[in-house]
């Protein structure tokens, strides 16, 4: 861990790193092989840890994790069965119930007129604005050229050069080799390979598999319910909903069209005008 730690402060604190060439046949390269190694010695000495540790697993902690991973994945199998059947049931009562709301096709108006009255509006500015914008910028850009007395000049900005550090490469090897999984790989073959781990998880998985699923499918069918009814309700609602909702749109549209054009004209104008003025005012 400490390593690294190392390695990657290095690659923070030298900038530039991606554009350093570890792989130039002389020193950076011997440096990235170097870094791989050293990972690769890790690795090793990491997933021997874990496969000690494994190995010192007694029949209780097989029956702990027995108990623990057979009741996970039952609920989860469980979980999905039921889910589906609730689903189903829920989506049917909430498509009933969706389709006979009362109150779907006054919302839809409601928010249709609303709707189309302020989308007129801003289509309208837009133009408005755009229009405004053009007529503003060209009679600002003659005021403001009307003040030059012809000079100009833009200074440039110097380029910094990059630099190639070993140190990087070396970063760089390591982690491109490096197992952050070493341990935990270690520690499955580990428990994989003990006898008395293995007979106390085999002993108490099915049995928790059993009571897992059995939660889990009860669970399921209720959230798989709840969730299905409130997709079969709220499909329903919308198809009353979108119809009220497009023909109040369009009337109101309609009625507002035009409506903020001249407010956008005034306000494009004066930003087209400043921004004309001084790039007149620049003298390019």
């Amino acid at each position: 861990m400490a390593m690294r730690s190392l390695l990657l402060a290095l690659l923070v604190s030298l900038g530039g790193c991606d554009r350093v060439d570890c792989f130039d046949g002389g020193p950076n390269e011997a440096a990235y092989r170097d870094g791989q190694q050293s990972a690769r010695a890790e690795n090793a000495r990491k997933f021997d840890d874990g496969k000690a540790a494994g190995l010192a697993l007694t029949r209780a902690d097989g029956e702990k994790d027995g108990r623990l991973d057979g009741f996970d994945d039952g609920f989860a199998t469980g979980y999905s069965d039921g889910y589906g059947n609730g689903y189903g049931s829920g989506a049917s009562d909430g498509s009933a119930a969706g389709a006979s709301d009362p109150t779907a096709c006054s919302a839809g108006a409601s928010a249709g007129g609303a709707a189309g009255e302020s989308d007129a509006y801003n289509d309208s500015y837009a133009a408005g604005q755009a229009d405004g914008t053009g007529a503003g910028y060209d009679a600002g850009f003659v005021d403001g050229a009307a003040t030059c007395d012809g000079t100009s000049e833009k200074p440039g900005a110097p380029r910094a050069e990059e630099t190639k550090e070993e140190k990087v490469c070396r970063a760089r090897g390591f982690q491109a080799t490096e197992d952050t999984n070493a341990f935990a790989s270690g520690f499955a073959e580990g428990k994989r390979l003990n006898p008395d781990y293995q007979a106390g998880y085999g002993a108490t998985y099915p049995i928790a598999f059993t009571d897992g699923a059995q939660e889990g499918f009860t669970t399921g069918e209720l959230e798989g319910y709840d969730d299905g009814y409130a997709d079969g309700y709220a499909t329903s609602y919308a198809v009353a909903y979108d119809g009220c909702f497009d023909g109040a749109y369009g009337s109101a549209y309609d009625g507002a069209s035009g409506s903020g054009y001249d407010p956008g004209y005034d306000a494009g104008y004066s930003s087209g005008y400043s921004s004309g003025y001084s790039d007149g005012a620049s003298c390019e």
